[in-house]
């Protein structure tokens, strides 16, 4: 289980100010293995992210996980349908464009994932992916810190 710092909100509600998107979000994975949740939603319409896990490869946040990149999904690219349909984040915060950007915690293999959203169709530039970037090393940072087992 993961507790949320207030570090770790004030990054991802700055992050989502200085990139103009939607919404920021963080996911952890519970243990080795396990399903990935979500804990802090930066932008959200609704508290109902906290109630939603994900597998490893399914949706746009778990194929991040699963290749250990950034994976992209976009109205404007092929293939992103069923990414967006899969990602019950994407479908209950009506988001058309996101970001999802694999961390490790650990060191090891990606065990958490930072997901930019918008609710209209953007392309991310970018330097909107580096900085996402930097800011999801950051956070895979602070989320070992904060690990309660």
């Amino acid at each position: 289980m993961l507790e949320i710092t207030d570090e770790m909100r004030k990054t991802l509600d700055q992050l989502r100010d200085h990139i103009y998107v939607d919404l920021t979000a963080l996911a952890l994975m519970s243990k080795p293995g396990g399903s990935l949740q979500w804990y802090y939603a930066s932008g959200s319409r609704s508290e109902r992210y906290r109630r939603i896990s994900f597998k490893v490869g399914h949706g746009i946040a778990g194929m991040a996980v699963r290749l250990g990149r950034t994976v992209t999904v976009s109205a404007l690219l092929s293939g992103s349908i069923r990414l967006r349909q899969e990602c019950a984040l994407m479908l209950a915060e009506q988001l058309h464009s996101a970001v999802a950007i694999p961390f490790s915690s650990t060191g090891d293999l990606p065990n958490g994932v930072l997901l930019l959203g918008n609710r209209d169709v953007r392309v991310f530039t970018d330097s909107d992916v580096s900085r996402a970037t930097q800011v999801a090393e950051q956070l895979g940072q602070l989320c070992a810190h904060t690990l309660i087992l």
